[in-house]
């Protein structure tokens, strides 16, 4: 599902555009620069942890001014937004719980 909504996310933006993806579990892995989600590669595996994810993209320079939160929506948050960047939280599947108030989510049905 996640791949399809980065591929979804994408087209919207227009296939000549790249952006930056963070795979993230417990840990979050290098940025990839894709334009297609083919060009995804997906590490980890095991536990979710999207402060870890949050926290790395707001490192990222330059900062992204959105970062979008693809998940299932079992995971700890951070208690706050990250300082200039928005996050918008796509919650993947049926019963997925909130995401927290200071994000804008949207709920992905399959």
């Amino acid at each position: 599902m996640v791949l399809a909504e980065v591929e979804g996310l994408l087209r919207a933006l227009g296939l000549a555009r790249q952006v930056r993806v963070l795979a993230c579990d417990t840990a979050v892995a290098p940025a990839q620069r894709v334009s297609s989600a083919r060009q995804v590669e997906l590490i980890g595996g095991g536990g979710t942890d999207m402060g870890a994810g949050i926290g790395a993209a707001a490192a990222l320079r330059p900062r992204p001014a959105v970062t979008v939160v693809l998940t299932d929506g079992y995971t700890p948050w951070p208690a706050a937004a990250p300082k200039g960047m928005r996050v918008v939280v796509g919650l993947l599947g049926e019963g997925a719980p909130d995401a927290p108030p200071w994000t804008r989510s949207v709920r992905v049905e399959p």
